[in-house]
């Protein structure tokens, strides 16, 4: 009898061993789950280390946490904290300190007999007795996690056992952390670039309007200039046709032959200085002068904004890259026209995706380059034709310039590098080009040969919709 009582207590303590065990697997677990959903909904550095400081308050409750790292010889510094006025604060590795940097968990039962406690007492709101020294290791450097209790005496040998027990599981929420540490750090990385990108972008834009101003000013002038000329001109003829529309009221008025004829002489005297038929000939010139003058200006400014203003567009905006060359062409005529002769073979080409805006600059940037490269006399070519094979829209800028040296060539879209005098290029504006190709899908490449010219290729996927009618209408090649 007394041995089948004896096992049934040997049984009952097995349970209580078993069910101690499933308990403090199923608190690891738990805690696990908590801190690697931490790792993926943390927004931010200050924000991942909270939430692991929530993870580690389940395990080790506490009134204070803090993360200590190595920082020089015998010295370590708080790298995070639940309490801020403990951030970046230095501490001397003493013998206990010691042993938990070399691994060994350590629970200090009166933290007021340490002298390195001493300094960073005074930091606490509330007094802190107890503390938890847990040791861990993350990317081959040893770092201590602290916890703090109020209550003297309150980590026990139990929770040094529970740190050894836990130290896999603190070293993988560490490397975690770290982990995504460096990827939100990455995202950071990414997103400064992408805003340093669209400063360079916006600044090599303003720059390439400054460049242009001149000549843009010059060419709305024009047209604005003779409109006005044109304007005075009515504004003189006015009277006279208002004399006229009295001869014509009184005509209408008029109620004897003596008034008639009178009214008939002062009708062929108006024609025999003012000739109405010359005079609305020139009235008919002059508003189909000043309609193109409008629609050359209208032109101009719709050029301008569309390399201008794409703030607002979605980068998926369907382009019509013939379009775009024809708006650039307006913007630097000034510097072509009278000098360079300008030949188009824009075939028809299926529409890209991307902002108008920045595929204008891209070809004003190369219209401006081989601009600058050639001499009076000397030629532009732009085509525009549907690769079939790639399905791909292909734009050439070929130019009979001064062409570009082979060592040169390979640097071309590299960024501050410029072939150009000193105060006539940043050298930002191939490197800009290239990236803006690059992030709408497509591809630029140079080809030149000094004293002959230089021919820039750009290719593009075609938007998907239209590549299938483009398939069955057959290709629309130039070459």
């Amino acid at each position: 009898m007394n041995r089948d009582y004896e096992n049934v207590l040997e049984d009952l303590a097995l349970v209580y061993r078993l069910k101690q065990q499933a308990e403090a697997h199923k608190k690891e677990t738990d805690a696990l789950l908590e801190g690697t959903h931490a790792l993926l909904t943390a927004e931010n550095e200050q924000d991942l280390y909270m939430k692991m400081f929530e993870v580690f308050k389940g395990l080790y409750n506490y009134e204070v946490c803090f993360v200590l790292e190595n920082d020089g010889p015998k010295r370590m510094r708080c790298i995070n904290s639940t309490h801020s006025p403990l951030l970046n604060t230095i501490w001397n590795i003493d013998d206990t300190l010691s042993r938990a940097v070399k691994s060994t968990p350590v629970a200090l039962f009166n933290i007021r007999h340490q002298p390195t406690w001493q300094e960073h007492i005074a930091l606490f709101d509330s007094p802190v007795t107890s503390v938890l020294y847990c040791p861990f290791k993350v990317h081959q450097q040893q770092a201590v996690i602290v916890f703090c209790h109020q209550s003297l005496g309150y980590y026990t040998q139990e929770y040094v056992e529970m740190a050894n027990r836990y130290r896999t599981f603190t070293e993988q929420i560490a490397m975690g952390m770290q982990a995504k540490m460096m990827a939100l750090e990455t995202v950071r990385l990414k997103e400064e670039k992408a805003q340093v990108e669209k400063s360079l972008i916006d600044s090599e834009k303003m720059a390439s309007l400054g460049l242009l101003a001149a000549g843009v000013a010059h060419e709305i002038n024009n047209p604005i200039a003779f409109i006005n000329s044109n304007i005075h001109f009515l504004k003189n003829v006015i009277p006279a046709l208002l004399d006229m529309q009295g001869i014509v009221e009184n005509l209408a008025k008029s109620e004897s032959e003596e008034e008639r004829a009178q009214l008939k002489n002062d009708a062929i005297a108006w024609q025999a200085q003012h000739k109405l038929e010359s005079l609305v000939d020139e009235i008919n010139d002059i508003c189909n002068e000043s309609e193109d003058g409008l629609n050359r200006v209208t032109d101009i400014i719709t050029s301008l904004r569309s390399f201008s203003h794409d703030a607002d567009i979605s980068d998926d905006e369907t382009i019509d890259v013939n379009d775009c060359v024809n708006h650039a062409l307006r913007l630097v005529n000034s510097e072509l026209k009278h000098r360079i002769k300008i030949h188009q073979e824009l075939g028809d080409v299926l529409p890209i995706q991307g902002k108008t805006g920045k595929l204008n600059q891209v070809l004003v940037n190369l219209f401006v380059n081989a601009a600058q490269a050639m001499e009076e006399g000397d030629s532009l070519t732009i085509k525009s034709f549907n690769e079939t094979k790639s399905e791909s829209v292909v734009i050439t800028v070929a130019d009979t310039g001064c062409g570009i040296e082979q060592h040169a060539l390979q640097k071309m879209f590299e960024p501050f590098y410029t072939t150009k005098p000193i105060g006539k290029g940043t050298g930002l504006g191939l490197y800009i080009s290239f990236s803006i190709v690059e992030a709408m899908g497509g591809t630029i490449s140079v080809d030149s040969e000094v004293n002959v010219g230089t021919t820039f290729t750009l290719s593009f996927p075609a938007v998907n919709e239209y590549k299938k009618t483009a398939q069955t209408c057959g290709s629309n090649t130039s070459s």
